[in-house]
């Protein structure tokens, strides 16, 4: 077991490429001038993340059974309905809202690219200390503790960070829109594989470097310990 508030463990380096490339997908959809597509990316972005994560690890854990974990939205009839409800106004102020996605990029994009990777991270971190329990609702639980903890992180070194890294990748932001696109499309529903350009790739090579440096570190340190309490509390 491991101990809660101990020195981040070492994520296994392909998984975590892994994350930060579904993290880069699901920023870039903010740039598809087409409603409710970045919602659905971001969805399908983190059932990869979660999909690779288990894969990781040997446990009969499945993505269903974690779906309150990274689910963008309720249970099947209460998410259906909500977004029914919402439609008319989502697309009324669609063009605003993309405006303010585009304009406000900048920082955006590194915070949804941390949040895939916490969200991995996260869920590493509870199966391999035995953590997660379906019959306890421990996904639920994560899901609140995540979404608590995220909340009051404070991203601004590493939002520029990674900001600087994806920069001199000149061809990023178009291959990840592209994938992001094609991610929106039809696909199968048992598929969890993302078929990257190098662009991407290469964008994914350069926002490690800023993830393994020792003020990310911890952050990460930080995030575990404001994770673990509230998860915790709700126990």
């Amino acid at each position: 077991m491991t101990n809660h508030g101990a020195t981040p463990r070492e994520t296994p380096g392909h998984l975590q490429h892994q994350w930060v490339v579904a993290g880069i997908v699901s920023a870039s959809a903010r740039f598809i001038p087409v409603p409710f597509v970045d919602d659905l990316v971001q969805g399908q972005c983190r059932r990869f993340v979660v999909a690779k994560t288990l894969a990781s690890h040997d446990t009969h854990l499945t993505t269903s059974q974690l779906k309150p974990y990274y689910s963008t939205g309720g249970g099947c009839l209460s998410g259906c309905l909500g977004l029914l409800a919402k439609a008319p106004l989502k697309l009324l102020l669609f063009p605003v809202r993309k405006i303010v996605a585009v304009i406000t990029s900048a920082r955006g994009v590194p915070v949804e690219i941390m949040r895939m990777v916490l969200l991995g991270r996260m869920l590493d971190r509870y199966l391999e200390m035995g953590r997660v329990h379906p019959e306890a609702d421990d996904a639920t639980k994560m899901r609140l503790a995540f979404e608590e903890s995220f909340a009051r992180m404070d991203l601004r070194v590493v939002k520029a960070a990674v900001a600087d890294a994806l920069a001199s990748v000149s061809g990023w932001k178009k291959a990840a829109t592209d994938t992001a696109q094609e991610v929106a499309g039809p696909r199968d529903p048992a598929s969890d594989d993302f078929k990257p350009p190098k662009d991407v790739e290469a964008g994914a090579e350069k926002v490690e470097e800023v993830l393994r440096r020792p003020e990310t570190l911890s952050l990460f340190a930080d995030f575990d310990k404001a994770f673990d309490s509230a998860f915790e509390r709700l126990g």
